[in-house]
């Protein structure tokens, strides 16, 4: 259903800025006997005129999206050295001793994994029992729920207060947005901190990265309106960092209010957002301009390509690359496959595309990958098959462009 008021300030001064037309839900990876029958819901992103938040419209109910989700944490070797780091700062530099860590939306509990070898106690909750039971197996402690001030309340009867609790790309995902928040304050020590990793409103603008606007991503956050949102329930922003991961994403280092000094760099950013013009639903009016040349951009090229007999594979099946091809109109008329190394999305097909996904292991090298799994461009261009040549990648963003090792910035398509 759509949303009257907003998820952050329940105001009702909402007003539509980006449309990315009717979509699936992006992690709806359907069987052969499905194709064709994947349910679509509009992709419209508002603006909240009074807290100034970027949020999408439409709700897919979380018991659709998460019972059965496919993303595995440490399917990339980029995911779990940042997570190690992060998990290495926290323990090093901002907590004292050892204790239990909390994470939400814990996957295959890669990230609390890291916490492991810091000497900390794991607890994960993770709504998908399959992905949970991978956790489980490698003997991180995770429990198949959704994460509210309820299960908060238990976990903390159960094991005490945390050190540390943990959101990693899952924040901007809940429906019990205020519920969560409250369950975090409510289980969170003293001293604890709470770490939110997200992708970052401002560099998704400016890499016109459309693709990570989804069903599941509900809210978009930048420093100002996120440390908003805390501070409804009693915490803050003390400090924050990027990540060059997720297409540029933040790590946001949350206290109980009061509890620590707030770092200048939080001051600073929130005052250069202001001066960008993130807080105004301008900015987003032009984004949404941008991607339509982005669009056509993207048909002329695979077109192109296409035309002269080549053969076209998408890299990866990630759910943004089902944001991507549907709003690009992608099927398997341009598409043949696409090639992934998570074996719960082999034999699927990618939602309304018709597009099969196999292991990319036992495909012919393509003529040229349409790289859907962009974020990790520099991990892919490190592998040798690259480093040969052999492999042309279509790199659809900030703009569509043919990259390869013995040409990486000219549009060898346009040859």
């Amino acid at each position: 259903m759509n949303i009257e008021n907003c998820r952050v300030c329940s105001s009702k001064n909402l007003e539509d800025c980006i449309d990315l037309g009717q979509q699936p839900w992006c992690n709806d990876f359907v069987s052969e006997d499905k194709v064709g029958k994947e349910m679509r819901y509009p992709l419209v992103c508002t603006f909240c005129h009074d807290c100034s938040t970027l949020q999408v419209k439409y709700t897919v109910p979380k018991e659709i999206m998460y019972a059965d989700h496919t993303y595995l944490s440490g399917s990339t070797k980029t995911m779990v050295r940042h997570f190690q780091s992060v998990s290495d700062f926290v323990c090093r530099d901002l907590i004292k001793g050892k204790g239990l860590v909390v994470d939400i939306g814990s996957n295959d509990g890669t990230l609390l994994s890291t916490y492991q070898k810091n000497g900390m106690e794991a607890y994960g909750v993770e709504a998908c029992a399959k992905t949970a039971a991978i956790a489980n197996k490698n003997n991180i402690n995770t429990e198949v729920n959704y994460f509210n001030y309820h299960c908060a309340d238990n976990i903390v009867k159960s094991k005490g207060k945390a050190k540390v609790v943990s959101a990693a790309n899952v924040f901007y995902h809940v429906e019990e947005l205020h519920s969560i928040v409250k369950g975090i304050k409510h289980l969170l020590d003293d001293d604890g901190v709470f770490v939110v990793q997200a992708s970052y409103l401002p560099n998704l603008i400016k890499s016109k990265a459309f693709d990570i606007m989804y069903h599941e991503h509900l809210l978009y956050y930048r420093l100002e309106n996120l440390n908003y949102l805390l501070k409804l329930h009693g915490l803050e922003i003390f400090d924050v960092s990027e990540a060059d991961v997720h297409g540029g994403s933040i790590v946001v280092y949350t206290c109980h209010k009061d509890a620590r000094t707030v770092s200048d760099k939080v001051t600073e950013m929130i005052a250069i957002e202001r001066k960008e013009g993130y807080h105004k639903i301008a900015a987003y009016k032009e984004f949404n301009q941008n991607i339509q040349k982005l669009r056509l951009d993207l048909l002329d090229l695979l077109k192109q390509v296409k035309s002269e007999g080549k053969t076209i594979y998408a890299y990866g099946a990630p759910a943004k690359g089902t944001v991507m091809l549907n709003y690009c109109g992608l099927t398997s008329e341009l598409i043949d496959y696409a090639v992934e190394v998570n074996s719960l999305k082999f034999n699927h097909y990618v939602p309304c595309t018709g597009i099969k996904i196999v292991d990319e292991k036992t495909v012919v090298e393509p003529d040229y990958y349409l790289l859907l799994s962009w974020n990790f461009v520099e991990e892919f261009c490190r592998s040798e098959v690259y480093q040969s040549g052999k492999r042309k990648f279509i790199l659809p963003l900030p703009e569509p462009k043919v990259i390869s090792a013995h040409n990486n910035s000219d549009n060898e398509a346009n040859k």
